[in-house]
């Protein structure tokens, strides 16, 4: 009411006269009629007088008038009632207790207006809490949270199931890595470093606890004796015991568990749903020097994420082997653990042998070691501490025959040489 604070009677001390019908007035009883105040009667109340206060949200009709009761009807504000307490103008029809006198809104017991006449004022109590119903249900809640965590449907996880042999298992397709070979044979591992093996033999490309991976390497008379690749066998665990050869045009069939396979061309094989191979014109060389030749590559999808091709020519084999690390992996493509200097080829050899052993072989047979007039002339040329070293270490390795320490030699003496046909060529041997 144009934000002054006129109070009306409301007797809250003691016995509330709202709730007394025989308290003062002649209002007992709700038998006289409340008298109407206007809202410029109720400026004139004193704002020191104190007592319980009682704020007043009723509807205001005629400019403010309030209905009163509460045993003070006949009365005016001045004449018995502004001892008793207070009532305030404030908003929509309810009434509260904001403490003693004039003074902060701190609610304690709540009141509400019940009609005109004495008696029109009662007390209702605020709700108590009932505590221990609200921690009955806070336990109900709980327990339902735990019930709903022990049934909800597990998350999807993602196991590795182990093949046959397996027991390791393989490490998870995450990274995946590319060796490539070319030419006599020119080697890129998977971590980068480019070993070279000129003598002739079985060398591991590729051996773990999974995927192993052999290749034969012959020279031809296009590299003046120097070893390219020959054959490529591949087997282990992950094959379930099936092994797959593929050599070059001139030296055999594609052959599945010494079977041939894919002898039209183009043509493709299903091993069991285990591995598919087709064989076609379709692909990308791995020597750019190629590129113009009539193509005959074999692409292998294998278990565990292994992918190889091998391009067919006359006599010799391109391949490019793309996989993931598996557990102690090492061979001719590196032992892929991200460090390029410790794949140089004398490192390689120390670590899995010059040479497959016999028992290992994937081949149906060893192949005849030769050693040509080039590898000779070289094998003079290699410095004899070098060579002093190198011998020693490839007998150590089990290369004790004289032509399988020769091979052995050339690896270990040239290995880090990329070119060593192109510099023997230089030096006409």
């Amino acid at each position: 009411i144009d934000r002054a604070r006129p109070r009306a009677v409301g007797a809250m001390q003691g016995r509330s006269a709202c709730n007394d019908p025989g308290a003062s007035g002649g209002g007992g009883g709700g038998a006289a009629a409340a008298p109407r105040l206007q809202a410029w009667d109720l400026r004139q109340v004193a704002a020191g007088q104190r007592g319980n206060t009682l704020i007043y949200n009723g509807p205001i009709a005629d400019r403010g008038s309030v209905p009163m009761g509460c045993g003070c009807a006949g009365e005016s504000i001045q004449q018995g009632c502004t001892s008793a307490g207070f009532a305030e103008v404030v908003g929509p029809s309810t009434l509260a207790y904001v403490g003693e006198g004039a003074g902060d809104y701190v609610t304690t017991t709540t009141y509400t207006y019940v009609g005109e006449g004495a008696g029109n004022l009662r007390v209702v109590n605020p709700t108590a809490v009932n505590w221990p119903f609200v921690c009955c249900g806070l336990g109900l809640l709980a327990l339902a949270g735990l019930a709903i965590l022990a049934f909800a449907p597990s998350p999807t996880t993602t196991t590795v199931v182990l093949l046959p042999g397996t027991e390791r298992g393989a490490a998870p397709p995450a990274e995946m890595g590319e060796c490539t070979f070319w030419g006599d044979p020119h080697i890129q591992t998977f971590d980068g470093s480019h070993p070279s093996f000129y003598g002739e033999g079985e060398f591991f490309i590729v051996k773990s606890d999974t995927v192993i991976i052999q290749g034969r390497y012959l020279g031809t008379t296009y590299t003046e004796g120097l070893a390219a690749t020959d054959k490529v066998a591949v087997g282990g665990p992950f094959l379930e015991g099936h092994v797959i050869i593929v050599g070059c045009l001139d030296d055999g069939d594609i052959l599945v568990d010494g079977q041939p396979v894919l002898t039209d061309f183009p043509s493709t094989f299903n091993l069991g749903g285990l591995a598919a191979i087709t064989y076609s014109t379709e692909g990308r060389v791995v020597d750019k020097a190629n590129a113009g030749w009539e193509k005959h590559i074999v692409h292998m999808q294998l278990p565990l994420g292994v992918r190889l091709t091998i391009l067919r020519w006359d006599n010799y084999l391109d391949l490019r082997l793309s996989m993931p690390p598996q557990l102690n992996q090492d061979g001719s493509c590196g032992n892929f653990d991200g460090i390029p200097d410790n794949d140089s080829t004398e490192a390689i050899m120390r670590r899995v042998g010059y040479r497959v052993p016999e028992e290992d072989l994937l081949f149906h047979r060893r192949t005849e070691i030769r050693v040509s007039k080039t590898q000779e002339q070289l094998l003079r040329l290699c410095a004899p501490t070098e060579k002093a070293k190198a011998t020693e270490a490839c007998k150590q390795e089990g290369a004790l025959e004289p032509k399988e320490l020769q091979a052995c030699l050339i690896n270990a003496c040239y290995g880090s040489n990329e070119h060593v046909l192109r510099m023997a060529k230089a030096m006409g041997l």
